[in-house]
């Protein structure tokens, strides 16, 4: 059966790779063996690919790829697929299943660059802004008056994740796993340590002295409460905690709405990508602030840690209030 050579691969992919690549790698290839079945008649597996490995070859995959044009997917889908294809190759390889990847000389469509999609100052300005009151969050009367005490603590933990994904650029995935000690909050330097980013790279990320006092701010509020985990930010209604990704991206939802400004954990991400190129940071440093991925960390070299720094003193200029 297919589903023990998809549990293998699972299992490879786990070795190296975020949550939300692996399910975005098993998705493609799933669909790859789907149309294998109903195309060619073949239900893949390993036992038949260790004995016939030539069903699985490059024209086959430009066949399946072929397909998806033909279906009118966006290029971009149809790219992403394609370099599933080669992981899945990595991996035949690398167990000794098939003798070479049979995806390795499968072209892989080159994406134009998209123009940065940040928010602007007075964007950035408008969604500070609904950070600095608290927010009257109540859903019935009885819940009322617990919901008004938190109110102002809810704010300043809110707040410290908005700056946190706006002025260090971490995705929303990695966000919610960086523990209290991963943090380190000096008077003039701070940094966060992202422990398992994109293709599970570790890297330091320095953040200028607004995320610094907010961080601070929020860990201030967090000791006063009986908190059981090592997570950063905590729920603070309920269990105390980590917060998942789906109530970051209602809060930054409520902000939205709040705020008249149309924001995602991504625009975030973006906007701090915007900011550091705008105060001149070199792309490799960048690279390297915000973990891409190991091909494009290697098309830009690497980045020297006083580099990261000046970066994120840079951004203290950048502050809205």
């Amino acid at each position: 059966m297919s589903d023990d050579l998809m549990r293998q691969f699972e299992r490879y992919l786990k070795d190296n790779n975020a949550t939300v690549s692996i399910k975005g790698y098993m998705s493609d290839v799933q669909k790859f063996l789907m149309w294998m079945k109903d195309k060619k008649g073949v239900e893949l597996t390993i036992p038949l690919l260790k004995s016939e490995p030539h069903l699985l070859n490059k024209a086959v995959i430009e066949a399946f790829i072929k397909d998806l044009h033909a279906e009118k997917y966006a290029i971009s889908t149809i790219a992403r697929h394609a370099a599933s294809m080669r992981v899945l190759g990595n991996f035949l390889a690398a167990r000794g299943i098939t003798p070479v990847n049979p995806a390795e000389k499968v072209k892989i469509e080159k994406l134009p660059l998209p123009d940065p999609r940040g928010l602007t100052d007075e964007e950035r300005a408008k969604l500070e802004y609904v950070f600095r009151t608290p927010w009257e969050r109540t859903t019935n009367k009885t819940k009322r008056k617990r919901k008004l005490d938190l109110a102002p603590k809810l704010i300043i933990r809110d707040r410290a994740i908005m700056l946190t994904l706006m002025y260090a650029g971490p995705r929303v995935s990695e966000l919610v796993n960086i523990d209290v000690h991963d943090i380190t909050l000096k008077d003039r330097s701070g940094w966060i340590l992202i422990r398992n980013g994109k293709g599970g790279q570790p890297r330091k990320v320095d953040i200028p002295k607004q995320v610094r006092e907010a961080l601070a701010d929020w860990l201030d509020v967090r000791k006063t409460f009986p908190v059981n985990d090592d997570a950063l930010f905590i729920d603070l209604k309920r269990s105390f905690s980590c917060l998942t990704q789906r109530t970051i991206q209602n809060i930054l939802a409520e902000a939205s709405k709040r705020s008249g400004v149309d924001v995602t954990p991504h625009t975030l991400r973006h906007t701090y990508a915007y900011m550091l190129m705008r105060n001149g940071v070199h792309p490799k440093t960048a690279a390297a602030l915000m973990g891409h991925s190991l091909e494009m960390a290697l098309r830009y070299g690497s980045s020297k840690d006083e580099d990261k720094k000046n970066a994120a003193d840079g951004l203290d200029n950048e502050s809205i209030f």
